[in-house]
């Protein structure tokens, strides 16, 4: 504790110095992500569907530390038909209900179990960047049940001048948690906690 003469005594506050950030942690868009994401922003600002970048783009773009070349959008069945009609020029793959399996597996409990997910996917691609569209992304372990189409209320981030939503990180903690991919919510904590440093 701290004692300040005349004044009650108050624990000690941390003072932080701000040290240069390493080439490694500071997290960044590349700049055809960064393009193609404006360019959704402005396209989509007027969307009626709900919709939000999500995946490693939605993270970086909320400090998380990870890198992407391609963009992830999350919204619903009828948002991926608005996003293809909106932005019927860059469509590559139609929209249909898909089942995929992912890379990485789950870690539950010390087993590794295969991880899938079905949405109503479609694909475009904006200025060079590939765009992945989930509706009604649901996720399953194995041979459970499919989870319910996953839902969340959009974070708005400015880039550049252009509002973009995207994923609340705290939905990807859950997610990543519960696959037990806990690099991926170490990450996003530390984003987090740098975030409010900087408040």
């Amino acid at each position: 504790m701290l004692n300040i003469p005349g004044g009650r005594p108050r624990p000690d506050v941390p003072i932080l110095g701000s040290k240069v950030p390493q080439p490694d942690e500071i997290v960044m868009l590349s700049q055809p992500v960064l393009k193609a994401i404006i360019k959704l922003g402005e396209e989509l600002k007027d969307a009626h569907a709900k919709w939000a970048v999500g995946g490693d783009a939605g993270e970086i773009m909320k400090g998380v530390n990870v890198h992407t070349d391609y963009i992830e959008i999350l919204t619903t069945t009828e948002g991926t038909q608005e996003i293809c009609t909106r932005l019927a020029e860059y469509q590559t793959l139609a929209p249909a209900v898909v089942e995929a399996k992912l890379e990485r597996e789950a870690d539950v409990e010390g087993k590794m179990l295969p991880v899938y997910i079905k949405s109503n996917y479609a694909e475009l691609t904006v200025n060079g960047v590939k765009v992945k569209v989930f509706g009604d992304q649901q996720i399953k372990v194995a041979q459970w049940d499919w989870g319910d189409p996953l839902d969340y209320t959009p974070d708005e981030v400015n880039v550049v001048g252009t509002r973009v939503p995207t994923v609340p990180l705290r939905l990807s903690s859950e997610l990543d948690l519960g696959l037990g991919w806990l690099d991926r919510v170490e990450l996003i904590s530390d984003a987090v906690i740098r975030s409010q440093h900087r408040h």
